[in-house]
């Protein structure tokens, strides 16, 4: 008898997953035949089947609660789910990508934090890119410096009459500074075509995520969707500038980069993402010789055996 029970049990355990969230709706207007949903922390895109009238049903493995991404064509929903629970929900695809967040209608399962990522995208300030990139240097870090205050208000407002997870909360204020703070990256590319006749000196601290955005802290970089796109391209765009003398001797560059990452002392999984991306990025540009030199070395700036993997398949087609 007892192992019947313990059966029974198994099954529903198998049934009713402790971690997971079920989620299920209808969404109109929709584009192809599948759901995405892109699960933060656990580096997941699980595809879901849409039927014929737009209904979807599925069962997600979340192990924390957390910021998970729906997403069909262009249109893309911000969700925080919890294990154990359950979300009903209906979608009209054409009004999200409009804008009109707020059009989505819960019939189940609706929460504080999903309200408040809703009533923050529904108010955000967000410039185009003439509006940027237009601009001279003293002038964009002021307007990045007015948008971060503006729309850091609406959150601020929201959780003052809505009690929130608090660590959520000061993930989702890390992740909507991201794009901005992307923008750096980028201005003195766009900046230049589109103003051509500036030439203003940049003003100190001009990139003012430097001081606002966490760097090297892993639960940020795990649990913040998009972090790890912005962190890589930090430090990449760091060492690039750091090394752009060396540019004209690829060996040296290598070697150079390759130290250069080591000394920064970053969380191994930081550190491997942005190896990885290095590796991928120049193998097939780089002379025959500078590929040589990186073949010898990018084991020290790579552990991730996916990662490795990856990287041995690329380097038997580019050298002989």
């Amino acid at each position: 008898m007892r192992w019947c029970i313990g059966l029974w049990i198994a099954c529903l355990w198998a049934c009713n997953p402790i971690n997971g969230v079920k989620i299920s709706g209808n969404l109109l207007h929709y584009k192809g035949n599948k759901l995405y949903f892109e699960v933060c922390g656990q580096d997941t895109t699980i595809a879901v089947a849409l039927d014929s009238t737009g209904a979807f049903e599925a069962d997600l493995p979340l192990v924390k609660a957390g910021y998970v991404r729906l997403a069909n064509g262009k249109a893309a929903f911000p969700l925080f789910l919890q294990p154990g629970k359950s979300v009903r929900l209906k979608m009209d695809v054409k009004s999200v990508l409009e804008g009109d967040y707020e059009s989505v209608e819960f019939l189940e399962g609706s929460n504080p934090e999903t309200r408040m990522m809703v009533d923050y995208y529904q108010k955000q300030w967000f410039p185009s890119t003439q509006e940027m990139f237009v601009l001279p240097p003293s002038d964009f870090k002021q307007l990045m410096d007015s948008i971060v205050r503006f729309n850091d208000r609406i959150i601020s407002a929201f959780v003052k009459k809505n009690t929130c997870d608090p660590e959520f909360v000061q993930l989702f204020r890390i992740q909507v500074k991201v794009p901005l703070a992307a923008s750096y990256f980028y201005y003195p590319m766009y900046h230049s075509l589109l103003n051509r006749e500036d030439k203003s000196d940049i003003p100190a601290d001009f990139n003012i995520f430097d001081r606002m955005l966490p760097k090297n802290d892993i639960d940020v970089y795990r649990d913040v969707y998009r972090y790890k796109i912005y962190e890589v391209s930090y430090w990449n765009n760091l060492l690039g500038e750091k090394l752009a003398n060396l540019m004209s001797e690829p060996g040296q560059f290598v070697n150079a980069y390759i130290d250069e990452l080591n000394n920064l002392g970053l969380h191994e999984q930081i550190r491997d993402d942005i190896g990885n991306n290095f590796v991928m990025q120049y193998c097939n540009e780089l002379p025959e010789e500078a590929v040589s030199i990186l073949k010898n070395r990018y084991k020290e700036i790579v552990v991730n055996p996916k990662y490795l993997k990856e990287i041995e398949h690329v380097f038997q087609n580019v050298l002989p």
